[in-house]
C-alpha cells in the first residue's frame, strides 16, 4: 500500500512541479527494488505513478476541451499537446504492475508450493 501512495505522489506532482519532484520516488525505487522477497511495494509504486500521471494528464486533456468555447462573439481555445505516447507509458507501468503482483501473490501463496 505504501508504494501505491509513493506512486500516486510522485507521478502526480511531477507534473504539477516538474520532473524535480520524481526525485521523491528515489528512495522509494531504492526501498522497492531493496524488498526482493515483497515485489507488491514494487507493483505498487510503478502502478501508482502511472495511474497519477495517466489521470492527471487526461484531466489536463478534458479541462482543456471544456474551455473551448464560443459565447456572445468571445472565442476562447485551448490546444493540447498529444499525450498518448505518455499515455502508453502509464499502461505499460500499470501492466508491469500487475504482472509483479501476481508474481508476489503466487511467490507468498502457500498453495502453489504445494502444487509444484
Amino acid at each position: 500500500m505504501v508504494g501505491v501512495v509513493l506512486g500516486a505522489v510522485g507521478g502526480g506532482s511531477a507534473l504539477i512541479v516538474g520532473v524535480v519532484a520524481l526525485l521523491v520516488l528515489v528512495p522509494s525505487l531504492v526501498w522497492a527494488a531493496r524488498e526482493a522477497t515483497r515485489p507488491p511495494g514494487l507493483a505498487g509504486l510503478l502502478v501508482g505513478a502511472a495511474v497519477g500521471a495517466g489521470g492527471l494528464l487526461a484531466a489536463a486533456g478534458g479541462g482543456c476541451a471544456a474551455f473551448n468555447a464560443t459565447t456572445t462573439g468571445v472565442v476562447q481555445s485551448c490546444y493540447s499537446a498529444d499525450v498518448t505516447p505518455y499515455l502508453a507509458v502509464a499502461l505499460l507501468l500499470v501492466a508491469v504492475g500487475v504482472v509483479l503482483t501476481v508474481v508476489g501473490l503466487r511467490r507468498n501463496d502457500p498453495l502453489s508450493a504445494d502444487r509444484a
